[in-house]
């Protein structure tokens, strides 16, 4: 992506996301009240990237405030609020419908990078610096439990994070009035930056590290599946959990940083909301 087009990225995500921008004015500002949730997870899972090891397992904190038109939320606490409800993104975020069946909508994300110094395999390669991301995505439902959706997001700092691109297809199954499954199916992609940066090996990490250089161009990342459930535990309780997968694929599998092509997660928690 260049100078040009990213700049413009930024600058239609903060058009979307300002409370009197365009995009946020279509979404009848006043139906919306404010409101919160707060919550936290059991996290148990592994990485592709690094030394193969076993599962760690970490305790997360998860958040989400809607303000009018606008939301702020980390996790997976935004599809947690929305339960019953119209889901937004993750990070500041806003949507509106384009169409009965097509919903736009537009966020920031804080993307945290990583670190190599806790691993003795990787560890003097250059670390992945913290960023912020705006993402732009889009769904069509293909039904009534059916829908399809694609999204796009770029490094705004210009930390050498590159661009993604994502999509896949979702069914919902509502076992209950208060509980409901969800089954996902996507895969992932990123242009050169992106995937040199993951999964590549630079000259200068080569001579720190002692390894190879290693380059990749764009191209596919991960195919991933996951099947995820929340039920309310009454009005304001939320309990949630699920189990996801990951498969890398093409030349970022064959990466000398990848240390284990399929991956899994499981989460359980639980979490509060005003209203």
């Amino acid at each position: 992506m260049t100078m040009s087009s990213s700049t413009l990225l930024c600058v239609v995500s903060a058009a979307v996301l300002l409370p009197g921008g365009v995009w946020a004015q279509e979404r009848s500002i006043g139906s919306q009240e404010d409101d919160f949730l707060i919550g936290a997870s059991v996290v148990s899972g592994n990485a592709h990237v690094g030394t193969p090891q076993g599962s760690t397992t970490d305790l997360k904190p998860l958040w989400a405030f809607q303000l009018g038109p606008l939301r702020v939320s980390r996790s997976r606490a935004s599809a947690l609020m929305s339960v019953g409800r119209e889901a937004l993104e993750t990070g500041l975020s806003t949507e509106f419908k384009a169409t009965e069946n097509v919903s736009l909508s537009a966020s920031l994300r804080l993307d945290n990078g990583r670190s190599f110094d806790s691993d003795p395999l990787l560890r003097g390669l250059p670390d992945i610096g913290t960023t912020v991301r705006a993402r732009l995505s889009a769904r069509r439902a293909l039904g009534p439990r059916w829908s399809w959706s694609m999204n796009t997001d770029h490094d705004l700092l210009g930390r050498k994070g590159g661009l993604r691109l994502g999509t896949g297809v979702n069914y919902a199954y509502p076992y209950s009035d208060d509980t409901q499954w969800d089954f996902s199916l996507g895969t992932g992609l990123g242009n050169a930056r992106y995937m040199q940066t993951h999964y590549g090996i630079s000259l200068k990490g080569a001579q720190a590290t002692g390894r190879d250089t290693y380059q990749l161009s764009g191209g596919l990342e991960n195919l991933r599946t996951g099947i995820n459930f929340s039920t309310a535990l009454g009005d304001r309780w939320v309990a949630f959990g699920g189990l996801e997968m990951s498969r890398i694929l093409g030349r970022a599998a064959r990466s000398p940083l990848v240390g284990r092509l399929a991956t899994h997660s499981v989460t359980i928690g639980i979490a509060y909301r005003s209203r």
